[in-house]
């Protein structure tokens, strides 16, 4: 099955394994998933760690944390493509987060389940996600 992960897991994922929950790191450990990751979350943590939300562990800067971590977990990082992008602003209005949005829009393109604890996501009715 493919999952995309939303920024916040992804943090998890190469920071701080505990905050994920048992279902995410079932689903992680699953060789029989592929695991993705929206360009968009780039961006997001770009901002995340310049407006001192969060604080990641990346001595060699945020590329090489990227690169890394995208390796170590074996997770595809999906370009935002022309029907990302559609999909993202033709989604309801229910999550006003564009970033989030994209990461939405891109598994929904992908034919894949958002692994979030986001529970706005989860309201989308065409959209799949778990935590």
């Amino acid at each position: 099955m493919k999952f995309v992960l939303d920024t916040c897991t992804y943090l998890w994922l190469v920071d701080d394994q505990t905050r994920l929950s048992a279902r995410a790191l079932a689903v992680i450990g699953d060789a029989g998933n592929s695991l993705h990751l929206s360009a968009i979350t780039i961006t997001e943590v770009h901002r995340l760690v310049r407006a001192g939300r969060v604080s990641i562990r990346a001595p060699g800067g945020l590329d090489d944390w990227f690169h890394k971590g995208l390796a170590q977990h074996q997770v595809l990082c999906e370009p935002i493509t022309l029907a990302i992008a559609h999909a993202a602003e033709t989604l309801p209005p229910i999550h006003n987060d564009p970033a989030d949005r994209f990461i939405l829009a891109t598994a929904q393109v992908l034919n894949g389940t958002v692994l979030s604890p986001d529970t706005i996501m989860s309201k989308y009715p065409d959209i799949t996600t778990e935590w």
